[in-house]
């Protein structure tokens, strides 16, 4: 499907990722992607879920002149109690959502030219929300944060700025966190014969990410929190992610290993020097608490991996007070949602008014009050 455009420019769209693969990976070379932005992340991501109903909806900016892409989104649609949605391709898991952009475009004219073009050649749909997005690609502004219309997300990356010299970085770290460091991984060494593996063959790989399953999932119900990991789509598509990206270099797997029991994982995407943590557990025998195993873990994949050439690492999205240990950088975020049919109008009101109370703790606290009363009322 190609819209009307102004002379310079066409928008199309291609509804399977088999269709748009290559010119994908083309314009990869050309642009500052994260690892989300990968052909290796959003073609897993597409064929893992194209099959259980999700429908691929992949935007191309094409320079008319030329006919080279100058911008590709990567969005889908699909129904949620009726209304139909468009969204990036994330359903709860992809960190950072943006469009994959040629680093010497010029988009100045974004939102006059090439925004209502892009919008006129959605298929039809009831709401349009594009959540998690980075202020910039690279060092480029993301176009897509430049409408008028967007909003401050409340959620934000964390960035850790390795730089060229191991020891330095150290050196930024507290006292007291480097302290700790050293005593718990003596401890670890000494009394349990502990040590650091790297994950390079996919037994290996097939057997850690089955740990991670079990003790991340273990400690998400223990919090009674909700998650998609038990989700045989979900783990599929790890499990696709780990052991492709092994051979193409764009996943990254250690282990911390007691004797022969693995009692932490860690699990990362690459791309160039930016590497972005997606998941990590350890063990949840109290016995370990004390060593800090999710930290350890960290610190030490970190130095293999800066070794390796990683400059910038990613604690990725969630406010957890861990990584201020790492001194983080804030990646600012943004988000847009605007509805596309009269249908769309109050599933936003709704979805905003929830985003509201959910920043309000006494609003917060007094919602879930009266859902809890709820119940005994109706009886």
């Amino acid at each position: 499907m190609t819209a009307p455009m102004n002379p310079n420019f066409s928008v199309e769209i291609t509804s399977t990722w088999s269709a748009i693969s290559d010119r994908w990976q083309a314009l990869e070379r050309h642009a500052s992607a994260s690892p989300f932005q990968t052909a290796h992340w959003i073609g897993n991501w597409y064929e893992a879920f194209t099959p259980v109903g999700i429908e691929p909806i992949i935007v191309s900016v094409v320079e008319r002149s030329s006919g080279r892409d100058l911008m590709m989104i990567p969005l889908i649609r699909h129904s949620q109690n009726g209304v139909r949605r468009i969204e990036f391709a994330d359903l709860w898991i992809t960190d950072y959502n943006a469009p994959l952009v040629r680093s010497d475009s010029d988009f100045r004219s974004f939102e006059r030219e090439v925004w209502p073009a892009i919008l006129r050649a959605l298929p039809p749909a009831d709401v349009l929300t594009l959540q998690k997005m980075p202020l910039s690609l690279g060092p480029n502004v993301n176009p897509l944060t430049t409408l008028s219309s967007i909003e401050r997300s409340d959620l934000s990356g964390h960035i850790v700025a390795l730089g060229d010299n191991w020891d330095e970085y150290l050196s930024t770290l507290s006292k007291s966190a480097r302290r700790e460091l050293r005593r718990r991984s003596t401890k670890f060494v000494n009394e349990n014969g502990g040590r650091l593996r790297r994950i390079t063959n996919s037994d290996e790989a097939l057997e850690a990410l089955q740990v991670l399953e079990a003790q991340q999932t273990s400690r998400l119900a223990a919090r009674g929190a909700k998650h998609v990991f038990n989700d045989p789509v979900y783990q599929e598509l790890y499990r696709r992610h780990l052991l492709r990206g092994l051979v193409t270099g764009h996943a990254v797997m250690f282990v911390l290993t007691a004797e022969t029991e693995i009692v932490a994982t860690f699990f990362a995407l690459k791309n160039n020097d930016h590497t972005t943590l997606i998941r990590i557990s350890q063990s949840q025998d109290p016995a370990w608490r004390p060593l800090g195993l999710g930290k350890m873990i960290i610190h030490q994949a970190l130095e293999v991996l800066h070794a390796d050439g990683c400059r910038t690492f990613d604690l990725s999205v969630g406010s957890h007070r861990y990584k201020e240990e790492f001194r983080v950088s804030p990646v600012p975020m943004a988000e847009l949602t605007t509805p596309l049919s009269l249908r769309g109008t109050p599933f936003i009101a709704r979805r905003k008014a929830i985003a509201y109370i959910s920043r309000k703790p006494r609003l917060m606290a007094l919602a879930r009050s009266i859902a809890d009363r709820l119940p005994h009322l109706a009886s």
